[in-house]
């Protein structure tokens, strides 16, 4: 038996349904599965809709990945426009907050990866390769 486990969570029209945690359209996917080293949400946004409230981690880096519509992300005291494609980079001590512009065509949907820990230069390569090993389905 593997330690890996899957979760469906739905094409990107879904996630805007998800309501298990304390905010519509955010999904704690760290809670679903034993994440031990990084954590995620998955969320969506209408149009006009905005963030509650801004926040910052002490020790935590976020990577928000922008997979759909247009918003806009506040960073201490700037202002950077998001859309499908933009990737933020958010250190430890930023303050941040979110919203999705009121003239967006569709819902902001994003991934927000949260990770700790050692640095990657730190850890260093990890990874291993096998190049002739074959692959698991027929060709």
């Amino acid at each position: 038996m593997s330690a890996y486990e899957v979760i469906e969570m739905g094409g990107l029209d879904a996630w805007h349904e998800f309501a298990g945690g304390t905010t519509p359209g955010k999904r704690f996917v760290d809670k679903e599965l034993p994440l031990q080293n990084v954590g995620m949400s998955a969320n969506a946004a209408e149009p006009g809709s905005r963030a509650p409230f801004w926040h910052t981690h002490e020790k935590l880096e976020e990577l928000y990945v922008f997979l759909a519509g247009n918003g806009q992300m506040g960073l201490n005291d700037d202002v950077v426009d998001v859309q499908a494609g933009t990737t933020v980079r958010v250190p430890p001590g930023t303050w941040s907050t979110w919203r999705a512009l009121p003239d967006s065509p569709e819902q902001l949907r994003w991934l927000c990866i949260r990770a700790g820990g050692a640095a990657l230069s730190d850890i260093g390569r990890d990874g291993a390769l096998d190049r002739e090993r074959p692959a698991p389905w027929a060709e």
